[in-house]
C-alpha cells in the first residue's frame, strides 16, 4: 500500500488512495459537508499526534493520557494522521516513533518515517469518503476509527498485542515495522512481480512475516496489514459523505484509557482475594514479591510511573513505601520476580497491556512474558515470576 520515501517529504500516495486521490478531483466541494473530526488519546502514555497535510495546529500537537480535540476538515482533505511517541523539545522534535520534520512539535506539511500506524482519510469523492487505518507501514500505536454514520463499518478495534508479539527481526526501537518497510522487498511490497492480489500471497511468506499479518488481523479486524488486505473487503472503508469521524489511540486502552501513573493494587485473576505484595514490607534487594490476602497495607500498594520510562509508554511499579520495584531478574520462563533498587534497567520497565477488563504485565527486557502467578497458586506467600504470555487467569491483573 505504501512506498519508500524521504521521511520529511510530503508522502507518496498509497496504491489505493492514488486511485481515490483521481477521483477526488471532481468531488464538489460543499461547506455543509465539512466533517468534524475528534481525536482521543486513550493510551497510558502522552501521545505527540502527526497531520498532514497540516490543515490542524500546523501538523503537530501533545495530547496527554485521557485528552481530545476536535476540528473540521472540508471536503475534498485527503490525508493521514498518525502518533509520535517519546518527543523532545528539540526544532524539530527527534521522537521515537513517527518522526517528522517542521518546528518543534509541529510538522508543518511534513511526514512521518515509515514504520508508524497511520490513519487514513479521503473526504467527499464524488459524495463518498475513503478512510482505512493501516500498518502497512508499521506499528506503533493501536488506532480506532468511529464513524458517526452507524451504517458505516467503525475499525475501532485494536491492542498493542502487534508490538508485543512482533517478531525480533522487525523491531526497531518502539517500532514493529512491516516486512515491506524492514526489507524493502518486491515479494514483501506486494510490487513488480508480486504487483497483484493473486501474486501477493501472504500464505508464501516466511513465518516471521507471516506472523506480523495474522497479529494485525487477530488483534486489529477491519485494518491493514499489507497492501492487498482490501481484496477481503476488511481493511478499505467508504461512506457517504457528511459523517463525522473519530480517531482513538489505544481504542483498548494502553493501560485502559485511564492514566496509570500513580498508587494502585493489583489482584491476580486467578486468586482475586488476593493482591500483589513486597513479602513483609521490606525493602531489601531481593525481597521476594508475592500474593497475600488482601489487606491494605503499604505493601499491596505499587506505585505506577512512567516518567522517562524507556522504552516510552512503560512503567516504573515501585513499592509505595520507598525507591524499590519491581524487577523480572530474567529473561526466560521461571525467571524469578523481586524487589530491587529502582535502576532504570528494562527489567524494571512493565508494559500494562489491556484487554477484556485487564491487564497482562510485560517486562522490557522480554515482552513474550507476562508477570505470572507461579503455578496458579492461590495461597498467601505464593511467589510470582515471568512466564511465556498465555492470557491465562495467572497473567491477568486487575489493576485498581
Amino acid at each position: 500500500m505504501r512506498t519508500g520515501r524521504n521521511p520529511l517529504q510530503p508522502a507518496r500516495s498509497s496504491r489505493l488512495l492514488a486511485v481515490i486521490l483521481c477521483m477526488a478531483a471532481a468531488a464538489i466541494a460543499a461547506p455543509s459537508l465539512a466533517a468534524t473530526f475528534t481525536v482521543v488519546n486513550n493510551c497510558s502514555y502522552t501521545i505527540y499526534p502527526g497531520i498532514y497535510p497540516a490543515t490542524y495546529s500546523n501538523g503537530g500537537w501533545t495530547m496527554n493520557p485521557g485528552t481530545s480535540v476536535s476540528f473540521t476538515l472540508n471536503p475534498g482533505w485527503n490525508g493521514r494522521i498518525w502518533g509520535r511517541i517519546g518527543c523532545n523539545s528539540a526544532s524539530p522534535a527527534v521522537c521515537a516513533t513517527g518522526q517528522c520534520g517542521g518546528t518543534g512539535l509541529q510538522c508543518a506539511g511534513t511526514t512521518g518515517v515509515a514504520g508508524t500506524s497511520l490513519a487514513e482519510f479521503n473526504l467527499n469523492a464524488n459524495g463518498t469518503d475513503w478512510y482505512n487505518v493501516s500498518y502497512v507501514d508499521g506499528f506503533d500505536n493501536p488506532i480506532g476509527v468511529r464513524v458517526s454514520n452507524a451504517s458505516c463499518v467503525s475499525p475501532n478495534t485494536c491492542t498493542t498485542a502487534p508490538r508485543q508479539l512482533c517478531s525480533a527481526d522487525l523491531l526497531r526501537g518502539q517500532d514493529c515495522l512491516s516486512p515491506c518497510t524492514r526489507y524493502n522487498t518486491d515479494q514483501y511490497c506486494c510490487r513488480g512481480a508480486f504487483g497483484t492480489a493473486q501474486t501477493c500471497v501472504v500464505s508464501n511468506w516466511p513465518a516471521a512475516a507471516q506472523s506480523y499479518v495474522n497479529n494485525i488481523h487477530a488483534y486489529c479486524p477491519n485494518q491493514y496489514s499489507y497492501a492487498y488486505d482490501e481484496v477481503a473487503g476488511n481493511a478499505l472503508h467508504t461512506c457517504p459523505t457528511g459523517a463525522n469521524y473519530t480517531v482513538t489511540f489505544c481504542p483498548a486502552g494502553g493501560g485502559s484509557g485511564t492514566n496509570l501513573n500513580g498508587p494502585h493494587t493489583l489482584t491476580p485473576q486467578n486468586a482475586t482475594a488476593q493482591r500483589l505484595d513486597d513479602f513483609q514490607a521490606a525493602t531489601a534487594s531481593g525481597n521476594p514479591i508475592v500474593i497475600w490476602q488482601a489487606n491494605n497495607s503499604g505493601a499491596q500498594s505499587w506505585v505506577f510511573s512512567n516518567a522517562n520510562v524507556v522504552p516510552a509508554g512503560y512503567f516504573n511499579l515501585a513499592v509505595s513505601f520507598g525507591p524499590y520495584c519491581m524487577t523480572a531478574t530474567g529473561t526466560a520462563n521461571g525467571s524469578v520476580v523481586n524487589l530491587q533498587p529502582c535502576n532504570g534497567s528494562p527489567g524494571q520497565a512493565w508494559n500494562a497491556v489491556y484487554s477484556g477488563g485487564t491487564y497482562e504485565l510485560r517486562p522490557a527486557n522480554n515482552t513474550n512474558l507476562c508477570l505470572d502467578v507461579k503455578d496458579f497458586g492461590t495461597a498467601n506467600g505464593t511467589a510470582v515470576q515471568v512466564w511465556g504470555c498465555a492470557s491465562s487467569s495467572n497473567q491477568r491483573w486487575a489493576i485498581n
